[in-house]
């Protein structure tokens, strides 16, 4: 005898909201990606840190 489950559901989809919620994730970080390259674009790199620069560790040593 055998034994079928005629309301199978995919386990990776149990709320019905599985492939929305991946859809909603990477419009966040396609989104996010696209604002930061416009706002590098628009300012430009971030300067370097302005103040005394010490001197490195293989300086000192010598």
């Amino acid at each position: 005898m055998q034994c079928t489950i005629s309301h199978a559901r995919d386990l990776n989809d149990t709320d019905g909201f599985g492939l929305m919620r991946k859809q909603l994730i990477a419009w966040t970080i396609l989104t996010s990606a696209l604002v930061a390259v416009a706002v590098w674009a628009v300012l430009g790199p971030p300067a370097p840190p302005s103040g005394p620069h010490l001197p490195s560790r293989t300086a000192s040593v010598r």
